[in-house]
């Protein structure tokens, strides 16, 4: 059968195939191999880490590891499918590719963000970079931030990507990489993040950056993360230099081509020295060796790689700035030893694939090898037995929302300020409702304080561990502890994927009634409580308690507080309707075209007590409702707010008192209608404890006793406890003796 290739559209079969991908302008790029592309103009790929390229019948050799006779084979079963397609989806595919190449990068179109908290977040916490070149990179507009947006698919709102302008001579913006900040290994494979290069961009440039005037040498790199990561770690040294970094998003060399060129034009001469600081693997030594045959005079290529690590950016973690330098001779020879290999390994997992095949020999273990299998089953079945302890005490706290009473209850538990998450929250909850200073046995050891004998403790998920695999060429994966030496080292060297998943481990806690503590000990291993506004409602404390809220409503909400403009009372009038108690005393506003643009209004001849209380609620809203589903009733939208405030107001010292009776009034009547909801309203408990728990840690690490903590009281340490916090602990010293006096009898 005649097979026309230009008509066989490589996305198509893509799609066929349930090939994931992700679009870049007029390029593909698997999810799965990052480093395999395929040009949509061209309908060709190109595999870079294998150093591959062709037409379809190539890649289909190539992705499933086959012969060229079989992959005619798949080919043409191929061909049969698409022919047999209406004229419709075969037009769909030619021009989505002639609507790409007639789109030209525009960046008055891209919408960016004012704020640069997620862009320091992500770059600080997930990346390793220092604070302050953070900001002055943002300040600079050498990075931006851009805006949410919604997942075409799920409908789920995404965190704001980084983006990295491109830059030509002129100063004008050409173009821009995207680094995702959503964390997700399952969707993005092993990168964990979305990262991709804005359509249109003209791919005679990358992101780009320089010191002094930049003439003197060029250093490329594969990614704006590697370039910034050699940056921080050596400014000190490049800042008096003439440098111009240069990021290739990806291996693309005609960047550098194309930079050589301008720089040319614009300095009269070549850059001294061209150093490629690709990555340190495969791939990057491939991209480094076509600079290997070009020779330029005055100009020297020498290429940089990282000692810890694979790229530039590992390095920054690993907080070590050595460079390991070479010539391209050493370059060339290194390449070599990588390719061979790499050559040898795939030869001798195929010998080993295909011994098993033929054999189908059933060989007796080593001893060792059955303990350790031994072992990993008890540890599988332990494990089985707590993930039920869990699932149990889980479904106990979702139960509970049906009752106003145990509500109350487990609020008040939210409300004292323990540093945990909200799943492990609940979890601790569901199993000990009397729980009040909840540690592992080794924290209250590094405090002098031993677990009671006997004492049964309670599970909870222990911080997230990245468990590592590696995939080897037959799509089998095996655990870093399970491979051989071998396979670490292609691992190492990035001739075998590996893949990373969030790992949580269970571990045990207990309650610190279940320990020897005694009085003295207990007012160093309470939560600091921000403000005592229970013994002294001093008006000092509590605008301090109201603009701290204030605070952060408006940096980590991203939402403007209106409290002093009188016209709110009229505005309030308008668009809130009237209760028995009169006017409204605040509102959220939701611009429901762009939910991030939020705005709460506050009566500005509130009291500061009502303002704080009013403040929290629609706080409240802010945190569970600006995506909400539409459907959701606003009475259990009004409770979920309210039960936000109710905790705020309880960790900071305020009894509900004579309000409590509306707090149970008013849930009893809402919880109904989240019972009507049970199948299709998320867990009330779990949304309302991660808002105030939020909120509540951020007000601790702010405030003590009505105070701003600063850095030296912080150092000093000398934070005494409050009336509150004594009486706490007179009752819990009371409930310890008790305890033991019973066992004692």
């Amino acid at each position: 059968m005649a097979i026309n290739r230009e008509a066989l559209p490589m996305q198509g079969y893509l799609d066929y195939k349930g090939i994931a991908y992700t679009t870049e302008h007029n390029r593909l790029r698997l999810v799965d191999h990052d480093s395999c592309i395929i040009n949509t103009d061209k309908n060709l790929f190109f595999w870079n880490s294998k150093q591959l390229s062709g037409d379809l019948g190539d890649f289909i050799a190539a992705y499933e590891d086959i012969t060229p006779k079989e992959a005619w084979v798949k080919w043409t079963d191929y061909s049969r499918y698409y022919n047999n397609q209406d004229v419709t989806t075969q037009e769909k595919y030619h021009q989505q590719a002639s609507q790409t190449n007639n789109y030209h990068f525009n960046w008055q179109r891209w919408r960016t963000s004012q704020s640069t908290t997620n862009t320091q977040n992500y770059l600080v916490n997930e990346r390793g970079f220092d604070p302050t070149f953070v900001q002055r990179l943002t300040a600079s507009d050498f990075i931006k931030q851009g805006k949410p947006r919604q997942d075409r698919q799920t409908k789920e709102w995404q965190k704001p990507a980084i983006l990295f302008p491109w830059h030509d001579e002129n100063g004008e913006i050409v173009g821009l990489d995207q680094q995702g900040t959503e964390i997700n290994y399952e969707k993005f494979g092993k990168r964990g993040t979305q990262k991709k290069i804005a359509a249109g961009s003209d791919s005679n440039y990358g992101y780009n950056f320089h010191t002094g005037n930049g003439a003197d040498q060029l250093i490329v790199f594969e990614s704006p993360i590697d370039a910034l990561s050699y940056a921080q770690m050596h400014f000190p040294e490049l800042a008096n230099e003439n440098a111009t970094f240069l990021s290739l998003s990806g291996t693309d060399n005609q960047k550098v081509l194309s930079q050589l060129d301008r720089m040319n034009q614009l300095n009269s001469h070549l850059p001294k020295k061209l150093v490629l600081a690709t990555d340190n693997d495969l791939a990057g030594f491939q991209a480094a060796e076509q600079f290997n045959i070009l020779q330029f005079e005055g100009m020297e290529n020498i290429r940089q790689v990282p000692t810890k690590g694979k790229d530039w950016n590992d390095q920054l973690k690993a907080n070590n700035g050595d460079i390991k330098t070479m010539t391209m001779a050493e370059s060339h020879r290194q390449l070599e030893a990588l390719e061979t290999f790499t050559k040898q390994a795939q030869q001798a997992n195929n010998k080993s694939v295909n011994a098993k095949d033929e054999k189908q020999v059933v060989q007796a273990k080593p001893c060792r090898l059955v303990r350790e299998e031994r072992r990993a089953d008890r540890k599988g079945k332990s494990r089985e037995k707590n993930e039920q302890i869990i699932k149990d005490a889980l479904q106990r706290v979702q139960n509970y929302q049906n009752d106003p009473k145990e509500v109350q209850r487990y609020l008040d538990f939210v409300a004292q300020g323990q540093n945990y998450s909200t799943r492990n929250t609940m979890l601790i909850y569901g199993q000990r409702q009397d729980a009040t200073i909840v540690m592992g046995y080794k924290q209250f050891a590094e405090q002098g304080i031993q677990v009671n004998k006997g004492e049964k403790g309670m599970k909870i998920y222990g911080a997230p561990k990245n468990l590592q695999s590696i995939i080897t060429p037959a799509g089998e994966r095996i655990y870093w502890r399970d491979a051989t030496a071998e396979q670490r080292q292609q691992a190492k060297t990035g001739d075998l994927k590996t893949r990373s998943v969030k790992h949580y481990p269970i571990e045990t806690v207990f309650d610190v009634k279940q320990t020897n503590a005694s009085l003295d000990d207990l007012p160093k291993l309470l939560p600091n409580r921000p403000v005592n506004l229970a013994t002294n409602q001093s008006p000092e404390q509590l605008e301090e308690v109201y603009n701290t809220l204030k605070t952060y409503a408006t940096e980590q909400q991203h939402v403007k507080v209106i409290d002093q403009n009188q016209g709110a009372i009229q505005f309030l009038a308008d668009h809130k309707p009237m209760s028995s108690a009169g006017i409204a005393k605040g509102v959220t506003a939701i611009n429901r075209k762009n939910p991030t643009d939020t705005t709460i209004v506050l009566r500005p001849d509130l009291p500061v007590t009502d303002r704080i209380a009013t403040l929290a609620h629609e706080m409240g809203h802010t945190a569970l409702h600006q995506q909400s589903d539409a459907n959701t009733p606003t009475g259990v939208k009004e409770l979920q707010a309210e039960m936000t405030s109710y905790v705020i107001l309880k960790n900071i010292g305020v009894e509900p008192g004579e309000i409590s009776e509306k707090y149970m009034s008013d849930w009893t009547n809402s919880l109904k209608q989240v019972a009507g909801l049970k199948n299709d309203q998320p867990n009330l408990m779990a949304d309302v404890t991660k808002a105030s728990t939020s909120i509540t840690n951020y007000l601790s690490d702010r405030l003590s006793d009505g105070q701003t903590i600063t850095n030296e009281r912080r150092a000093a340490h000398h934070l005494q406890p409050t009336a509150v916090q004594m009486a706490t602990n007179q009752l819990m010293q009371d409930q310890a003796q008790n305890k033991t006096r019973g066992r004692i009898r």
